[in-house]
């Protein structure tokens, strides 16, 4: 389990994208979402931090932004392997949401804190 004010390893499949995470309040909020990508992402989890908590390590070059609907939330991808590893957030334009299952020794069903977010109805598209 991912303990409070913890710095965490996350990466893409390949290994490419290597992102440092501060975690101020661990694993507290996890969040499922069930927009058109996050659904068809496989159950895409996701945990959110203020933006200053993510540091690029390595990887820069490969990382390649999927801009789509309203243009506002940038969604990273690794070029070599496809995963997506985070993205701007749309709710909380301050915050930049990490893909749980990229953080390392991390297995989200592990947790029994997920909340669901009902991104098809995005309460940015009333």
């Amino acid at each position: 389990m991912i303990k409070n004010n913890s710095t965490v390893r996350v990466s893409c499949h390949c290994g490419s994208i290597q992102l440092d995470v501060f975690l101020a309040n661990g694993l507290e909020e996890i969040i499922r979402c069930n927009c058109s990508i996050c659904s068809r992402g496989k159950g895409f989890a996701m945990v959110c931090v203020p933006s200053e908590a993510l540091k690029i390590i390595e990887g820069n070059e490969s990382i390649t932004e999927y801009i789509f609907n309203t243009a506002t939330s940038p969604h990273n991808f690794c070029i070599v392997c496809g995963i997506h590893t985070h993205h701007q957030s749309r709710s909380r334009p301050d915050k930049i949401c990490i893909n749980v299952a990229c953080i390392d020794e991390v297995n989200v069903k592990d947790y029994n804190n997920v909340i669901d977010f009902d991104g098809i109805n995005h309460p940015r598209d009333l």
